[in-house]
């Protein structure tokens, strides 16, 4: 994010002096957190919020791919499984390996 280096709200074209609505890339509005809905309110530079955008959709992207990945190594494992290659808690073993677990609950090894 451009805005790290320096306070929110300032500009990184302008010698990182604060934004003012008569520039152009000034942008006032509203963001909503993914998590709860909570509506926060802005005023920045337009490239700054370009830059959180962008990194926001790459933490999604990367989050997605990780999760796909591990619902397919779990679904191989459970494959073999059934295919008799592996005992059901071989299969169970690499599930707990790769899934995140809730600190709460018991491990079934």
């Amino acid at each position: 994010m451009l805005s790290k280096n320096s306070e929110k709200g300032c500009c990184p074209f302008r010698n990182l002096k604060t934004c003012e609505e008569k520039c152009s890339f000034y942008r006032k509005g509203v963001r909503f957190k993914e998590l709860g809905g909570e509506a926060i309110p802005f005023e920045e530079c337009a490239i700054n919020i370009i830059a959180d955008n962008l990194e926001a959709m790459h933490n999604r992207t990367y989050m997605m791919q990780k999760e796909v990945g591990e619902t397919k190594n779990v679904i191989a494992m459970k494959i073999l499984q059934d295919m008799g290659l592996q005992t059901k808690e071989e299969v169970i073993r690499t599930a707990l390996k790769i899934l995140p677990q809730d600190k709460s609950q018991k491990r079934l090894e």
